[in-house]
């Protein structure tokens, strides 16, 4: 199975029909999948400095404490929203690879997309696997700001093509860049929304911890099913 195929041009980062961006075959196999390898790359990178870090600083009296923040309906429906864009930029991109498919120009390395996304999800839902990751937010940056970057680059390169290429085809040249321009919209939005829950959740751990000591028991004592039940000795 060839990586890209019938299209105007071959495998190369020169293109005399979109210059100075690169051929669109590169752009799919090279250029869309670098953000995946880059966050890809960083991640054992930031696992291993995040083992050292926990251990010169464990402390064990303290290691079982984590506040819990009420819920909130308003942080809700936005991380809500924050996964739907998620799951719609995977579902555009599908929706790319089976139109290429119909006309036969190949996919290149595009499926690559899938891992970055479902990588950037995980790492948001589970807060670096509970912490253990420090620094994930730098993987899901390189993923969504480079989903943008990339993708502008790619609706440029396919502009210069020629917008009304591949008219009467399953698959027109305009479609398609609208298609690419759409997620590269989405990537910035979910970008964007990362960094306001980000900032959000933060705000709310930290009024948690503020709230917990006014009543002189941790966090973990203050949500026991125990709590009220016993009556301390005098």
């Amino acid at each position: 199975m060839q990586l890209c195929s019938n299209r105007r041009e071959g495998f190369g980062p020169s293109s005399t029909i979109s210059s100075p961006i690169p051929t669109s075959c590169f752009v799919d196999v090279i250029l869309i999948p670098l953000p995946i390898w880059t966050a890809i790359f960083l991640l054992p990178i930031l696992f291993a400095l995040s083992l050292h870090h926990r251990k010169q600083n464990y402390n064990p009296s303290t290691a079982y404490l984590r506040a819990v923040p009420r819920r909130n309906w308003a942080f809700t429906i936005t991380s809500a929203v924050y996964y739907i864009l998620i799951v719609a930029n995977g579902l555009m991109m599908t929706l790319e690879f089976v139109r290429l498919e119909l006309i036969h120009f190949g996919i290149g390395l595009l499926p690559f997309v899938y891992a970055g996304l479902i990588i950037a999800l995980l790492l948001y839902w589970s807060e670096g696997v509970k912490g253990r990751i420090r620094g994930w937010q730098a993987v899901n940056a390189v993923i969504w700001i480079g989903g943008v970057v990339m993708s502008a680059v790619k609706v440029v390169g396919l502009s210069k093509e020629g917008i009304d290429s591949r008219k009467g085809s399953k698959y027109p040249l305009s479609d398609q860049v609208i298609d690419v321009a759409v997620m590269a919209g989405v990537y910035a939005v979910v970008a964007i929304l990362e960094v306001v829950l980000g900032f959000w959740r933060a705000l709310r751990r930290t009024r948690k911890e503020e709230e917990s000591p006014q009543s002189g028991m941790s966090p973990v004592m203050e949500n026991s099913e125990f709590v009220g039940k016993f009556r301390p000795n005098v």
